[in-house]
């Protein structure tokens, strides 16, 4: 009995554990697969930008020249009595330089007036360095310039610095004067953009330089410091920004597909082509059959007798029968329709007169489209309109540049006029949203135009704005394209 119970639980436990397997497979399997449509690759690509990468400026871009007032303490070696508010003096700082990249830049400071020694005595000093600029943070809340509205920018550099009231009597040997040493300078400077040539400054920096700088002391060693708290404008000279760096993938993407399509197409159109060789063989063989037999009349329509086929329009002509009859109904529009009061020119077209007379008013009716036609006055065929997604300039399909592509074929082959009508519709967005939109619509057609090969002086383009003439709503989101001579 107990071995039929184990053996029952062995059982169960299996089953549940195949049950289980069975739920956490089909879990798994599961994904999501996002698929692209042929038709984002027939669009226009719309140029997309790398985060955070631009182009070098060149020698022309973002030069800046700033002014910068504030105070300086002067903390030398001996240090002397007095603590730092003891030793303030005005200062001054005026600097030219240049941006290289949004983070790397490099400029020439001045700076000057007068400060306090160890013994508070003031003397006049001028200060000249060279900086190397670095922003933390660019890259971070930039326009569409690439120029960042907070800038952190840490600093270094070396400089001479001269004290005009400087005097020793020591003349000991292996001296140096202490009037023009070496000097670093360092700090921290951030900017708040204002404009896009204009920045608010703040700078708190500092200068070390020899012992004797400030006539007090002998040694030559560093040990004289600076420290200056500024504030002041920043001015952008030259072209501002930076140009972003087109992002390739989509366009390598395109390219791809494109190139594959093309050889898909290719093969389907080698194959087809064998294919129509083949037919048109077997053809032939029963063409010789049926001429054997004596059937060859009989099944000449189905087998395409090619001696005897005459060929055919696409499209049937337009022999302006129905136009000229529109033109004479809308002529007599008080007619009331009974056979004693037709008017004569009705008679003609029903047959009611000499067929030279019938033909003489087709003929001037004819002549008069024409005329019109080739005066400007009427276009030539229907109107072509393209619609486009709210709010954008973007076609709803893409199947529709087809019809671009036949609009061009057409009007470079027979020199015609181009006319561009652009509109949106005025349920939606506001006058001036409209008035742009429409403008852009317009604009888009005219460039796909233009890239086919149609003259733009042959183009005349105009703007409705937002307009309400159709139903539904979504058929004034449109532009009309017309030809004429």
């Amino acid at each position: 009995m107990t071995g039929k119970i184990l053996l029952l639980s062995a059982i169960c436990l299996s089953a549940l554990t195949v049950k289980a397997s069975d739920v956490i497979t089909t879990s798994d399997s599961i994904s999501k697969q996002v698929s692209v449509t042929s038709e984002h690759y027939l669009q226009t690509l719309k140029p997309t930008y790398l985060t955070n990468v631009s182009e070098a400026a060149n020698w022309g871009r973002n030069w800046f020249i700033e002014v910068k007032g504030g105070a300086s303490a002067f903390l030398g070696s001996p240090i002397g009595c007095g603590d730092v508010f003891d030793r303030l003096s005005p200062a001054l700082q005026v600097g030219i330089g240049k941006w290289f990249t949004p983070a790397v830049g490099g400029r020439v400071a001045y700076q000057g007036l007068s400060f306090k020694n160890g013994e508070f005595k003031s003397m006049n000093y001028h200060y000249v360095h060279a900086d190397f600029l670095y922003n933390l943070t660019s890259g971070i809340n930039c326009n569409d310039l690439g120029l960042s509205r907070w800038d952190v920018i840490p600093f270094i550099g070396v400089g001479m610095i001269y004290n005009k009231d400087w005097h020793s009597a020591c003349t000991c040997p292996g001296f140096t004067s202490g009037s023009h040493p070496f000097a670093f300078s360092y700090g921290l400077e951030c900017r708040y953009r204002l404009n896009n040539r204009m920045q608010l400054v703040a700078e708190l920096s500092g200068m070390t330089t020899a012992k004797n700088f400030d006539a007090v002391g002998t040694s030559s060693r560093f040990g004289d410091n600076m420290l200056t708290l500024s504030a002041g404008l920043s001015f952008r000279l030259g072209k501002a920004g930076y140009r972003r760096i087109v992002d390739a993938n989509p366009y390598m993407a395109q390219n791809e597909w494109l190139l594959d399509y093309a050889g898909r197409m290719t093969d389907r159109n080698r194959r087809l082509t064998l294919q129509h060789k083949e037919d048109e063989r077997i053809k032939a063989e029963y063409r010789k059959i049926l001429e054997i037999e004596g059937l060859l009349d009989l099944y000449k329509d189905r087998i395409g007798d090619k001696d005897k086929e005459t060929e055919h329009s696409l499209y049937p002509r337009n022999d302006y029968s129905g136009l000229n009859s529109l033109r004479a109904r809308l002529n007599n529009k008080g007619w009331d329709g009974k056979a004693e009061t037709m008017p004569k020119a009705m008679k003609k077209r029903l047959g009611n007169a000499d067929d030279e007379d019938l033909d003489a008013l087709n003929d001037h009716a004819f002549d008069g489209y024409l005329a019109a036609m080739k005066n400007g006055g009427e276009p030539i065929g229907a109107s072509i309109y393209f619609f486009f997604r709210l709010g954008t300039d973007e076609l709803t399909e893409a199947s529709q540049l087809l019809n671009i592509d036949e609009i061009a074929r057409i009007a470079k082959k027979h020199h015609l006029k181009v006319r561009i009508s652009g509109a949106a519709d005025s349920a939606t967005g506001n006058e001036r949203i409209n008035n742009s939109l429409s403008q852009k619509r317009a604009e888009y057609i005219k460039t796909l135009m233009i890239q086919r090969g149609i003259e733009e002086s042959l183009i005349n383009t105009s703007y409705e704005g937002g307009i309400d003439e159709y139903s539904p709503v979504q058929a004034n989101r449109q532009t009309c394209v017309t030809l004429s001579f």
